[in-house]
């Protein structure tokens, strides 16, 4: 992929979701043209699942306090697990 394939519309700079639209649409072009197999999803969900665990969970969220930071953790676990989801059907389905 030539990094002129990347280029949009400068129209579009304003709507940033749309822009993201845009860029999904050409990755799964891309990803396409590789022939690269996903892994099965309840292993990609698990890897993301263990990265978050490993990497983010870890960190100490300035302004929430120690009691309620566990609960705060489970949430944004279970939103990017729900995103990860998300975007793996999209590219499966490609």
């Amino acid at each position: 992929m030539l990094v002129d394939d990347l280029r949009f519309d400068s129209a579009l700079s304003k709507n940033q979701v749309q822009a993201g639209g845009m860029l999904l649409e050409k990755i799964r072009e891309f990803l396409s043209t590789l022939k690269i197999a996903l892994p099965p999803k309840n292993e990609f969900m698990k890897i993301v699942g263990d990265a978050y665990d490993l990497y983010v969970a870890p960190i100490d969220i300035p302004g929430v306090p120690n009691l309620v930071e566990p609960w705060v953790d489970n949430a944004l676990k279970a939103i990017l697990l729900q995103q990860a989801s998300r975007l793996y059907d999209q590219f499966a389905a490609a």
